[in-house]
């Protein structure tokens, strides 16, 4: 750590400027809370090709992301029916014939859908002002949901045949691992875009910052330090600064490094994403739809894009199998992208006016912006715990 003095109090610093430092930010910026927010870019885990179009990280948002919306330009509606599934040499659409044989399960399969997105949505509704952990064991459906693995729910509801030909394929593309390895409320919040309008789009940086962005510090924090009345943050640039109240809206692997053994949470297994961004032709296989879901087995997903780009998403790197010919605009291997097995929730204010803001409890851009705005109002009510706490405790219920 710099040896220069501490410097540069703020009233609240928010470490990370994904979707889950965003929500924060803003919902501070509503009740007049001052804060700084430390990242070297915003957006988070929307990453993005260098011109901003094709999307790496988050691929898309449903009619029912209403906190995210107004931040990102729609593209594009996804069609499950605008797609190649392949298994065994065979390749077939969604309407296809073979899906006769399925259409039982398939009806079972999306009633539960739209029964699990009822309680799904009311609890969006209420996860500004309440935690994940209360919200989900409160109920006895959700709660049975997260802790039961997959696998069973797919064996109890005879849903196996139609896994294997079909919902296996879209999951993998959202999981990139085995879905019947998650738990049945991870499952059903993957599948929801079988019942919910889907859309590409574009991250809108602009709405996103447009109220905040003299809030906004270009750097990333190093160190923080919690030994003392202030909570102390040292920067890569060498900035010193110091708080109150500190939000990590970071991956949960970078806040415990930074809270340091006593106070660090527990962690889901990661999954790592692998992916190739190319510009190219495909085979003859695998041309027609703009995507190619493949089994588990296979473990790949092939996406053309609005340019004409492609996205090959992997597990084993087979890239020669389906382009003829391709020049490569990215190649990477995030790690790790998504954290879906295993773990416990987290205790959302592990030491004296430190917070935490993640997906970690249901990943997706809407349930972190959701975890930001939550982790707001643990900072306003530490702010104000004194005579002025049950006039902003009213007004966090309200808005």
């Amino acid at each position: 750590m710099p040896t220069t003095t501490w410097d540069g109090f703020q009233e609240t610093i928010i470490v990370g400027g994904g979707m889950a430092g965003l929500g924060c930010a803003h919902r501070l910026r509503q009740h007049g809370q001052p804060f700084l927010l430390v990242s070297p870019e915003i957006g988070g885990r929307v990453r993005t090709s260098p011109d901003g179009r094709v999307n790496y990280g988050a691929y898309y948002v449903t009619a029912d992301y209403d906190w995210t919306l107004p931040f990102v330009k729609l593209v594009d509606t996804v069609r499950v029916t605008d797609c190649w599934f392949h298994r065994g040499g065979h390749r077939y659409t969604l309407l296809s014939p073979r899906l006769i044989k399925h259409l039982p399960a398939l009806l079972r399969f999306t009633s539960d859908l739209r029964r699990f997105r009822r309680r799904y949505n009311d609890m969006n509704a209420l996860a500004s002002n309440f935690p994940r952990r209360e919200l989900i064991e409160s109920n006895n459906e959700l709660r049975n949901m997260y802790y039961q693995p997959a696998s069973q729910y797919i064996r109890e509801r005879k849903l196996e045949s139609l896994f294997a030909d079909y919902i296996e394929h879209l999951l993998w593309a959202s999981f990139f691992h085995d879905p019947r390895e998650v738990s049945t409320f991870f499952l059903m919040a993957a599948s929801l875009p079988l019942v919910v309008p889907m859309y590409s789009f574009e991250f809108d940086r602009a709405a996103a910052t447009a109220d905040i962005e003299s809030q906004i510090l270009d750097d990333s924090v190093e160190q923080i330090d919690m030994n003392g009345e202030m909570i102390r943050v040292a920067t890569r640039d060498g900035r010193q600064l110091a708080c109150r109240q500190l939000v990590l809206a970071t991956p949960i692997a970078l806040a415990n490094r930074l809270l340091g053994p006593g106070y660090s949470q527990p962690t889901r297994q990661g999954i790592d994403v692998s992916y190739y961004h190319v510009r190219g032709k495909l085979r003859n296989t695998y041309q027609g739809p703009a995507r190619n879901f493949f089994p588990v087995e296979d473990g790949a997903v092939l996406s053309r894009e609005q340019d004409g780009s492609f996205l090959y998403f992997y597990r084993n790197d087979y890239i020669d199998r389906y382009f003829s010919q391709y020049e490569v605009i990215t190649h990477d291997t995030w790690k790790p992208a998504l954290s879906f097995l295993g773990g416990r929730f987290q205790d959302l204010n592990p030491a004296p006016g430190v917070f935490l803001a993640n997906d970690h409890d249901i990943p997706s851009m809407e349930n972190a912006y959701i975890n930001g705005r939550y982790a707001a109002r643990m900072v306003i009510q530490h702010a104000h715990a004194s005579p002025h706490s049950r006039r902003y405790s009213t007004e966090l219920q309200r808005d």
